[in-house]
């Protein structure tokens, strides 16, 4: 009479924690496309590991923050809207100097060379790569 209710419980806790996994990079489609636009709008400065170490960061008179260090820099907490705003050129830069570029006013233009999406940065995009940038954090 015992074994049934404690077989369920087991097995609805077997699906509970499961569900309290991390993601991995590989099973999302919305992480691999960020990962795909970190790729090929942020590496070259930001490093293939978001570290800050990319290969056009030595022309630019200032080394680029290591983005795998968000959260920890934020007291445990992924700064996503302020990440959005600052990438986006919603929010006021300490240096207007500053080589990051206005990603709303430049589009992603090594995503879409060829203005795809008419031209626009879509929402949707912006998501898969704070989604990807929140997923790389040590």
């Amino acid at each position: 009479m015992m074994r049934p209710y404690l077989t369920a419980i087991t097995s609805l806790s077997c699906v509970l924690l499961s569900a309290c996994t991390e993601v991995s990079i590989e099973d999302s489609d919305g992480l691999r496309k960020g990962q795909l636009i970190y790729a090929k709008e942020c590496s070259a400065c930001h490093g293939a590991r978001g570290e800050g170490a990319g290969s056009a960061s030595l022309g630019l008179g200032v080394v680029p923050p290591d983005l795998t260090g968000l959260t920890q820099r934020n007291d445990g907490y992924f700064p996503r809207e302020f990440v959005s705003r600052f990438v986006t050129g919603r929010l006021e830069k300490d240096d207007p100097a500053s080589p990051m570029p206005d990603f709303s006013t430049v589009g992603l233009r090594h995503v879409y060379p060829n203005g795809g999406a008419d031209g626009e940065v879509l929402e949707t995009d912006f998501a898969n790569l704070l989604d990807y940038l929140e997923a790389i954090q040590k």
